[in-house]
């Protein structure tokens, strides 16, 4: 079960690399944003891209009732100018094929997850996702997600698959693991992706996997392999889709039973490491689950750890969740860098609600 936020305690040891981050700002709601997720990607035109979920767009940019649902879109797809506080964000794409805000097709609604931009081409990953109140445990479940690719910057996207790319609960959220502009910087000819559990909240695990990066744009299951765990010389081992699906145990490459969230990955090049930004409900079983949450956030040199603590922050923000760390807001390197995260989810379905939304503040790594 999650703990207490009175009383968490991380199962990793605590990074001699970054002490810890320091804020810099207050938050920063953009103007008439409505929506959850906004995981960005720098892409090849110098623009970050975000995908918003649950969302009436910016200034109600997504607000059809013909869609199905309350209105609005279950998923947008939206483009961010300049840098912040005079950042500027335009809704590109409503989606219209993934329905609107609420609807469900077939069993459940339409989310978008992981985003990046590769070699001039943007990649989507969206799956099925309960409601967080259709469990009695308040976790939102998560099943059959597909890849899609756009070639002009998200004014069009590849068809909705009438096939899952990966079907079931297994690697369901995952998040491609994010290096500078258009993957620029990237370690190797691979393009990670991790996931967490079969859950978009207070799940318990993370795995990870990889394609080549010119096999990526065929969006083909069987291109990706799964990490398999470290071999005797600490080398990590890697199982072809087929093969780990059908009846391998995936190893997790970070776990931590009950505080184990859907969220992303970045490489930070002013520390050569990777940060992992994780977040959980403080306390699903009480009166009120969704009033609060918790950061906490890791850093490894590679993709599949070793992780060792950064921060862990009791209270983030106004329930916050899903924050993400986009490459195009780094300063120096990434020493100091901008954090964007949605919260109050509890409160999503008001157009106007003041904690709904698009939200960015700037930190910096205590080094």
């Amino acid at each position: 079960m999650p703990q207490s936020a009175d009383a968490l305690v991380s199962p990793y040891p605590q990074s001699d690399v970054i002490k810890g981050i320091r804020w810099l700002t207050e938050p920063l709601k953009y103007p008439g944003s409505h929506g959850d997720l906004w995981t960005c990607t720098w892409a090849d035109d110098g623009h970050l891209y975000t995908a918003s979920d649950d969302t009436f767009g910016i200034n109600h940019s997504v607000g059809d009732k013909s869609l199905g649902g309350i209105g609005g879109a279950n998923l947008a797809f939206h483009r961010i100018e300049g840098l912040p506080p005079d950042h500027a964000i335009t809704t590109v794409n409503a989606m219209q094929e993934y329905g609107g805000f609420g609807y469900r097709d077939a069993l459940d609604s339409w989310k978008a997850m992981g985003l990046t931009c590769v070699d001039g081409v943007l990649y989507m990953t969206v799956s099925q996702h309960s409601g967080a109140q259709d469990y009695p445990d308040s976790i939102q479940r998560t099943y059959d997600c597909s890849i899609i690719k756009s070639t002009d910057h998200g004014k069009t996207w590849s068809a909705k698959r009438r096939e899952p790319t990966f079907p079931s609960p297994r690697f369901s959220t995952p998040f491609f693991v994010e290096f500078g502009q258009n993957y620029q910087g990237a370690f190797d000819d691979y393009v990670y992706a991790v996931s967490s559990g079969c859950t978009w909240n207070n799940g318990s695990f993370m795995t990870l996997g990889r394609v080549p990066r010119t096999k990526l744009k065929d969006l083909r299951a069987t291109d990706w392999e799964m990490f398999g765990g470290l071999d005797d010389n600490g080398t990590p081992t890697w199982w072809q889709w087929e093969t780990g699906y059908w009846w391998r145990k995936w190893p997790a490459i970070f776990q931590w039973r009950g505080n184990t969230s859907m969220t992303g990955m970045q490489y930070v090049p002013a520390v050569k490491r990777f940060l992992l930004s994780q977040w959980a409900y403080a306390n699903l079983d009480g009166p009120d689950p969704w009033a609060r949450t918790f950061l906490h956030m890791y850093e490894a040199p590679h993709p599949w750890g070793p992780w060792h603590l950064v921060y862990l922050e009791p209270d983030f923000g106004k329930a916050w969740y899903n924050p993400c760390l986009p490459a195009k807001w780094f300063e120096d390197g990434g020493k100091r860098m901008w954090m964007i995260a949605a919260g109050d989810f509890a409160n999503r379905r008001s157009k106007d609600h003041e904690q709904y939304g698009f939200f960015a503040r700037k930190l910096e790594l205590v080094l």
